[in-house]
């Protein structure tokens, strides 16, 4: 152990960022005092993981994380009210909590109009218990109910240990001219207590469910406390417009959603969960489909089905413009259909199926085709995003290699991912691995139709709404929906998230759409395909809405990576995200892009996603690529020299990085420079990475640059200095698929293949499982310092106001130190130590007084009782 009892003074400056895809660097430097997050689990924890960890042997899996609640309740004087025989009782059975899929704690009480006050109480006794801000034996929390009571809401956050109650949100309203069909006695009634929207889940989202909304064209908005003098309409704006809905038909189950924090309001109606989605495409039931395109430079429009030429006449549907619709009778599924404009044959932009290599698309359900298990398992628990550890892979590139040990029909396919129990000379390959590494989600690369053949990473989408069939088993229509649907379900039930690499940025080529109007693309390209597409175009905006919706509410999918989001309008993108966080506010969906364009120059950049315009995006939970930070720790993207991982380079980056990139106020106010390195608003903003599928891997990177030695020498030290300091960072790591074990694509010496091998073959891009044996050490420092991220409260903060006031950051020379209080009630009581050494000899820490352990060094986990931190490495010290 170690006992201390001296304190480094803060320091570092935010450090200019390199240029960037050609964008310009931005040479603003200031004195920052680093610091993010709130609370978590506390020390103790830690070390029981670390004491958990073992050797670093490849077969060791990843530890236990130390023991959760098995009971959390509200002690107070609520207590009596909701039936307790007296108040401040932890162990009454009517004020007890109940766990969430999501990992929360969670319960809502009928509680009468007065004054309360209560705490947190953890497995119905009080030795542990927490008040105010989380903190331990806190001061009591108050909560006021107003006249005629209410029911409130509890969330409490087993990380944070911060209870949070709805009671100060007056009454939700959803109000319009539909209300009289559900008993108001009247349209446009705030006083209404039948539509009276409610939080039960505690996600800051309200809701309302009906079926007696009858068939037809509406209009809604949400009123506050049973008044227009406080309400919300189109786009969340205060005393705005109306809002448009269709209801399709009597009796189908239309969803009112309000989101508390973004005012956004949306109303999904339909005749449920299998039914298709009311948009465009081919919508099928089994007396009839509908078949919708957007044409709105043409009216010669005509569906071809069965032979059959049907013309297609202009209808009005809400939320969208010069669509053109025929209804074809009988079942269909199954069925090809041919959309034509003008007597050309083009595809459906909205088609969820299609025969491949033509521009048919084939009538399906995707809704109403059920995973093999007849249902989808429980979605992994996500409490903080922060909480995540992203893992991005190719579906072909990760099992294709006979190492996977993948049954041969599976590799390179989507069931190939989730086949467990393959091995590799006795080593975990696969989904085994990722549950033996630890990591939490994988970001799949593209996994829609694409237009080029494989070997290819899919860049180039031609049916976003299709799983590509070059990785399927299957070619009947419901077998490939389902096989997709399994791989996503069998991911779920091994821990595992799903996050789809989306593409809207640009399509194959304009000949995708551009039959059907030019219109889809931007006149000037923005991506470097010659083909984006133009999103400021309000229809083109909503097929993307679309059909993020659909991966979301037909796939069960967690997330999205954006690529190019740069492309994008930040409007667009904040309404998309707002519009899928509030639709479906129990996936805590993670959703982030790469804040640049192709390289061109765009007279509407300011409107664009850049690092500028990242603070707004804050409130729909809606990050980017930190390429500032990841050009600090390796330097450049294809170059020959290094930055920090290499010993030069600027360590106050490596610091204002280690922070999460905060922006300089707690504001979601967009920024005048928009390629300033302090962008996050919240740490879940910044995505922190050192490798990703572009450009030369991470092992590719540091030999390129000279370094020598394999795993066990200098280059497989600056390997783990590298990922250990985008673990141990706020934020959001990301580790491409292999760096784990020093995955290279170079082969004979070609780095300028490994520098750009979208279109490689297997010898380059596949995945080499033998490496995992051959670099066990490198495999047993990566599963170690996430598995330290994830017990570590301190590394996983999670607002402006955390960072800012429980962290703090030195520099001596090029080290650099952050200190960490994982406890919002004692912000500078210090529980985490994180060391960044990037020289060549050891350096001997100074710690916060107190006694401490060291739990990592770079050869993983350890428990020393020194101060020296190795050369070349990160090193972390908690406080016992």
């Amino acid at each position: 152990m170690i006992t201390n009892g001296t304190s480094p003074t803060s320091a570092g400056r935010r450090p200019a960022p390199p240029p960037r895809h050609g964008n310009p660097s931005t040479p603003t430097t200031h004195i920052s005092r680093t610091t993010r997050g709130t609370g978590f689990r506390r020390a103790a924890t830690l070390l029981t993981a670390v004491a958990l960890l073992g050797g670093s042997g490849v077969g060791l899996s990843a530890p236990a994380l130390g023991a959760s609640p098995t009971a959390v309740s509200l002690p107070g004087t609520i207590d009596s009210a909701v039936g307790c025989s007296g108040d401040w009782q932890p162990a009454c059975a009517q004020a007890q909590l109940t766990l969430q899929a999501d990992g929360r704690w969670k319960t809502s009480l009928n509680l009468p109009a007065g004054s309360y006050a209560y705490k947190a109480a953890v497995n119905n006794s009080w030795t542990e218990n927490y008040g105010v801000g989380g903190a331990p034996g806190g001061a009591n929390i108050t909560l006021t109910v107003p006249a005629g009571g209410k029911l409130v809401t509890f969330v409490y956050d087993p990380d944070t240990h911060v209870v949070t109650d709805n009671s100060a949100i007056p009454v939700v309203t959803a109000v319009g001219d539909y209300q009289n069909a559900l008993g108001c006695g009247g349209t446009w009634a705030p006083t209404c207590a039948a539509t009276t929207m409610t939080d039960p889940a505690g996600t800051g989202v309200y809701t309302y469910t009906t079926t007696a909304v009858p068939a037809g064209s509406w209009n809604t908005k949400v009123t506050l406390g049973q008044s227009w003098a406080t309400n919300y309409g189109a786009g969340g704006a205060a005393n705005g417009g109306n809002i448009a809905f269709t209801v399709p038909a009597n009796g189908a189950t239309t969803t009112f959603s309000y989101n508390a924090t973004t005012h956004l309001t949306t109303v999904v109606s339909g005749t449920g969960p299998t039914a298709p989605l009311n948009t465009l495409g081919a919508l099928h039931t089994p007396t009839a489909t509908t078949f919708r395109l957007w044409s709105p430079d043409s009216s010669a429009v005509t569906v071809t089905v069965g032979g059959t030429s049907y013309p297609m006449a202009p209808t009005t549907l809400s939320g969208y413009t010069n669509v053109y619709q025929a209804t074809v009778s009988g079942n269909l599924l199954d069925q090809g259909y041919q959309f034509a404009v003008n007597g050309v044959a083009v595809p459906d932009p909205y088609a969820q199926m299609v025969t491949p290599g033509t521009t048919r698309g084939v009538v399906v359900d995707t809704a109403a085709v059920a995973p093999s298990a007849g249902s989808w398992a429980p979605r992994p628990a996500l409490v903080n995003r922060t909480d995540a550890v992203v893992y991005e892979l190719s579906v072909h590139d990760f099992t294709v290699d006979p190492s996977s040990g993948v049954d041969p029909a599976k590799r390179g396919k989507f069931l190939g991912l989730v086949q467990t129990g393959t091995t590799d000379g006795g080593v975990s390959t696969g989904i085994d691995h990722l549950k033996q590494l630890g990591v939490t989600a994988v970001q799949l690369m593209p996994s829609f139709d694409f237009g080029t053949p494989v070997p290819n990473w899919g860049y180039d989408p031609v049916n976003y709404n299709v799983p590509e069939e070059q990785y399927s088993q299957f070619t009947a229509p419901e077998d490939r929906i389902r096989e997709f649907k399994d791989m996503v379900n069998a991911f779920h039930q091994n821990g595992i998230r799903v996050i789809m690499d989306v593409v809207y940025n640009h399509t194959y080529s304009k000949s995708v759409f551009g039959n059907i109007t030019g219109k889809y693309y931007t006149p000037t390209d923005l991506s470097g395909t010659g083909d984006s597409i133009d999103d400021g175009n309000p229809m083109v905006s909503r097929m993307i809405q679309d059909s993020l919706e659909h991966w979301v509410r037909d796939y069960d999918v967690d997330g999205f990576r954006f690529d190019l989001v740069g492309v994008h309008s930040y409007a667009n993108v904040s309404a998309w995200a707002d519009y899928l966080q509030t639709s479906y506010p129990d996936r805590d969906l993670m959703m982030y892009g790469e804040p640049w364009n192709g390289g061109a120059s765009d007279p509407n950049e300011a409107q664009k996603v850049r690092y500028g315009n990242v603070p707004a995006l804050a409130p729909v939970h809606f990050g980017v690529f930190n390429g500032v930070y990841r050009d600090a720790i390796r330097g450049g993207t294809n170059d020959n020299v290094m930055a920090f991982m290499g010993g030069s380079g600027n360590p106050s980056a490596i610091a204002f990085g280690l922070a999460g990139s905060p922006t300089d106020a707690d504001s979601t106010a967009t920024l005048s420079d928009l390629w300033t390195p302090a962008f996050a608003d919240r740490p879940e903003q910044t995505m922190n990475y050192v490798s990703i599928h572009d450009n030369l891997d991470l092992y590719d990177k540091i030999t390129y640059s000279g370094a020598t030695g394999g795993a066990t020498g200098t280059a497989g030290r600056i390997d783990r200095l590298a990922v250990g300091t985008v673990l141990a960072s706020q934020g959001i790591p990301i580790i491409a698929e292999g760096d784990e074990f020093l995955r290279s694509k170079v082969v004979n010496g070609d780095y300028a293949t490994a520098m750009n091998s979208y279109n490689a073959g297997d010898a380059v891009n596949a995945v080499h499982w033998g490496d995992k044996a051959a670099n066990a050490n490198v495999f047993g420092y990566y599963r170690d310092a996430i598995a330290l991220r994830k017990a570590t409260a301190a590394l996983r903060l999670t607002t402006w106001s955390a960072v800012k006031n429980q962290m703090t950051t030195q520099l001596n020379g090029s080290v650099v130190t952050a200190m960490i209080s994982s406890n919002p009630a004692a912000p500078t009581s210090y529980d985490t130590v994180v060391v960044a050494n990037p020289t060549g000899s050891a350096y001997n820490a100074t710690l916060p007084s107190g006694t401490w352990t060291k739990v990592l060094n770079s050869g993983g986990a350890t428990a020393g009782t020194d101060t020296s931190c190795d050369p070349q490495a990160v090193t972390v010290f908690t406080r016992n």
